[in-house]
């Protein structure tokens, strides 16, 4: 008798949820990363609305952001197909705090610490110029991850700041502040080091 009262229990079950969503759920889904890839393949026809042609030597200062908005446009058609594959395998894409592993819970003290960084470079910018500021931002942002070797974060942020300050100053050619007195010497200093100046 209990084994047929436990059948029934089984047989009461509730149904599996189905594998395959609806359309709705989709588009849903598909919503955000479908945005993002129609603004990047957009926004280029509306950058620079000038008659004045380009003169010098250089990309351009319409390189970087069109780079940009071509990099946003590939990581978001990436996304969108990611986001329709799990919809069609039936199953959520993992979020972020999921795939994180035991003990890898996500970090609001260092997500604060993270956009504090962000608005203090912003606003030390005018003060000490890009190429100090940005490498320290570098060095800071590697350690807040947990690099701390000071023979991984030292090289990473001195070449990650010489790839930007060639990408920024000497390819697309577009002025970044150089800082305020002895930042602004130590600054014109290291792009001739560099061979932009």
């Amino acid at each position: 008798m209990n084994r047929a009262a436990g059948g029934d229990r089984l047989s009461e079950a509730p149904p599996e949820p189905s594998s395959r969503q609806g359309w709705a759920p989709l588009a849903l889904r598909l919503l955000a990363p479908a945005s993002f890839l129609v603004a990047a393949l957009v926004l280029p026809a509306f950058m620079l609305n000038t008659t004045r042609p380009f003169r010098g030597s250089g990309l351009g200062p319409a390189a970087w952001p069109q780079a940009m908005l071509a990099l946003t446009a590939v990581c978001a058609a990436i996304w969108l197909a990611q986001e329709f594959l799990a919809w069609r395998r039936g199953r959520e894409a993992p979020l972020a705090a999921e795939a994180a592993r035991p003990g890898e819970a996500y970090s609001y003290v260092k997500a604060v610490i993270g956009l504090v960084m962000i608005v203090a470079y912003g606003w030390l910018l005018p003060v000490a110029g890009f190429p100090i500021v940005t490498a320290c931002f570098i060095a800071l942002w590697c350690i807040l991850g947990g690099l701390r070797n000071p023979f991984a974060v030292v090289p990473l942020s001195l070449v990650g700041t010489g790839v930007l300050l060639w990408v920024f100053m000497g390819l697309a050619l577009m002025p970044l502040n150089r800082g305020q007195g002895v930042f602004d010497r130590i600054s014109i200093a290291l792009l001739q080091m560099l061979g932009i100046y």
